[in-house]
C-alpha cells in the first residue's frame, strides 16, 4: 500500500503543496499559491483550507500533513521568528492542526530530510544542505538526521556570514548580497532589466553588468560555504533552492570559491553537487516530517 502524506513548503514568494508518496519520494498531485507574505500568518493558514481539503480528497484515505516555514523552528515545533511571514509566532497551534498538520519544521531541514532519503545524501554519513533561494540557510545532517542544535537556530549562514558591499562602505549579510531578490536589487541599480534570479543568470552571456553582478554574489556565497566546511568537515556539499540548482554562472562561481576558500587541502576536492530532488525537496521532505 503507497504511503501517502501531504507537504506543505511555505515560502517568500510561494507556498507549494504536494501529495507525496512517502515510499518513493514521488509527486502524486501538487498545486502553488503565492504566500502574501506581508499579509501575515492567518491570511496564508485561511487559503491554505482549499487546497488541503483538496489534495487529502484526492488520495481516497486519511493523510498527515507537514509543514516546511521559512523561519527558526524549535525542536520541539516552536515556531521562534516571523521575520518572513509576520504572525507566524502567535498561537497558531488550533489553526495547523484543522489542517491536519503533525509537525512544522524549518523548511531547510525539511528539504535537507528529503535530499538525505531521496537525493544526493542516501550513502553519505554527513552533508551540509545549502538552500538558495529568496533566502539563503544551511543544515548540517548526520545519518540522515538534520542537525537542529539546540535551540533550532542552525541554519543561519545567510544571516550570519557578512560581506563587504564595498570597499570601504557598508557590510551586508550574505543573505543580503547573493540571495535571489539581492541579486535583482544589484543588477536594477545598475540599470538592468530582469523578472527573476534565473533570468538575470541567463543574461551573463551577453551583459557585462549581469556576469558582474552574479560572479560577485557566486563568490561570496562560496565563501560562507567554505567557511561552513571549515569549520564542520561534512563528507559533501549539497546546495538546494531555486537559484542553487540553476545551472549557469552562479553555480560555477559558487563552487570555484568553494574550493578556493577551502583551508585544509585534504577537503578541497569534496562533492559539491546540486541537490537531486532539485525545487521539489522542501514539498517532498515536509511530507516526511512526523
Amino acid at each position: 500500500m503507497t504511503a501517502l502524506r501531504l507537504g506543505i513548503d511555505v515560502g517568500g514568494t510561494k507556498t507549494a503543496l504536494a501529495l507525496v508518496d512517502t515510499d518513493r519520494g514521488k509527486i502524486v498531485a501538487a498545486t502553488t499559491l503565492a504566500t502574501n507574505a506581508s499579509e501575515g500568518a492567518q491570511q496564508l493558514l485561511n487559503r491554505l483550507r482549499s487546497p488541503v481539503e483538496q489534495l487529502r480528497a484526492s488520495a481516497a484515505e486519511s493523510v498527515a500533513v507537514g509543514v516546511g516555514l521559512p523561519e527558526l523552528v524549535a525542536p520541539d515545533g516552536e515556531v521562534l521568528s516571523d521575520v518572513v511571514v509576520p504572525g507566524l509566532t502567535g498561537d497558531l497551534v488550533a489553526a495547523w492542526a484543522e489542517l491536519g498538520v503533525v509537525q512544522v519544521e524549518a523548511d531547510v531541514r525539511a528539504a535537507a530530510r528529503a535530499e538525505a532519503r531521496f537525493g544526493h545524501g542516501r550513502q553519505r554519513s554527513s552533508f551540509a544542505y545549502i538552500s538558495v533561494g529568496t533566502g539563503i540557510s544551511s543544515c548540517l545532517v548526520i545519518d540522515g538526521v538534520p542537525w537542529a542544535g539546540e535551540r533550532g537556530a542552525a541554519i543561519l549562514l545567510g544571516s550570519g556570514i557578512l560581506v563587504a558591499v564595498a570597499k570601504g562602505e557598508t557590510l551586508s549579510s550574505l543573505e543580503e548580497f547573493s540571495g535571489g531578490p539581492a541579486l535583482l536589487r544589484r543588477f536594477r541599480s545598475l540599470g538592468g532589466a530582469a523578472e527573476t534570479a534565473e533570468e538575470l543568470v541567463a543574461l551573463t552571456e551577453e551583459d557585462p553588468q549581469a556576469w558582474q553582478v552574479v560572479t560577485e554574489a557566486g563568490h561570496a556565497l562560496g565563501r560562507g560555504i567554505a567557511a561552513f566546511v571549515d569549520l564542520l568537515d561534512p563528507q559533501a556539499v549539497i546546495i538546494g533552492g531555486g537559484l542553487g540548482t540553476a545551472p549557469g554562472l552562479y553555480w560555477q562561481s559558487v563552487v570555484d570559491a568553494t574550493r578556493a576558500g577551502i583551508w585544509a587541502d585534504a577537503c578541497r576536492d569534496l562533492p559539491v553537487l546540486q541537490a537531486a530532488t532539485g525545487t521539489q525537496a522542501g514539498v517532498i521532505g515536509a511530507a516526511l516530517l512526523r
